[in-house]
């Protein structure tokens, strides 16, 4: 039987339905022979990477302002972290026999150190003349023990003492060259080149005990130690 005549035999509904199928296989083939000629180039795949993002730091950041520094009093070096002393130191003098002669001989005290330069040689005065001597250097003093302190002061000039008229009793040549010396040295005790000016009674004093010592005035320790020999 010839092909076309077989064709024909075979029912439509078969024959329309073998040829979708033959076709369906033909797409399906030609789909994976055009895929296997042409691959597809893979696609890379990356680790997920979860960035925790801080909310300030996506603002701008603003500089602080500047404060300009406070000036603050300039205090020298010596100074810082110095406690202020409480009192100064001094001196008042004594006489001691050396035998042959006297000497005079210092004995410390303590000052207020606020006090003027006035208060401080008055105070010394005061404890001078207050006392006989200092027993601890066997040191005594030939000024009467009534003497009494009227005033002393420090000005531009020097250091000025004006004692009572008993400075001026009682002794021979040598107590009254001891006691003028303790008078010019305790004066000078806050400053040893300070010239010292005496009176008596309000008085300048030129001439001390029986012998008439000249004092001249004023009177340095310079010119004591060089004017008199104890």
């Amino acid at each position: 039987m010839h092909y076309r005549d077989k064709l024909r035999q075979i029912p439509l509904g078969i024959l329309t339905g073998l040829t979708t199928l033959v076709l369906a296989s033909g797409g399906s083939v030609a789909w994976f022979t055009w895929h296997a000629l042409n691959p597809t180039p893979p696609v890379a795949e990356f680790p997920k990477i979860d960035i925790e993002t801080d909310p300030m730091l996506s603002l701008p950041k603003v500089a602080d302002p500047v404060t300009a520094p406070s000036a603050e009093p300039t205090v020298p070096k010596d100074t810082v972290n110095q406690p202020a002393a409480a009192e100064v130191s001094g001196q008042i003098y004594w006489l001691k026999d050396e035998g042959t002669n006297l000497k005079l001989v210092a004995q410390p005290i303590t000052v207020a150190a606020d006090a003027s330069p006035s208060e401080q040689v008055t105070t010394a005065f005061k404890d001078l003349l207050s006392k006989a001597g200092d027993p601890s250097q066997e040191a005594f003093t030939t000024i009467p023990e009534q003497t009494e302190l009227i005033a002393a002061t420090v000005e531009a000039d020097g250091v000025h003492v004006d004692l009572s008229g008993s400075f001026e009793s009682g002794g021979g040549s040598a107590a009254m060259v001891g006691r003028l010396g303790q008078v010019i040295y305790t004066a000078t005790a806050f400053n040893p080149d300070a010239p010292v000016w005496i009176s008596v009674d309000g008085k300048p004093l030129t001439l001390l005990g029986g012998e008439g010592l000249e004092i001249s005035q004023p009177m340095t320790r310079s010119d004591f130690n060089e004017g008199f020999q104890l």
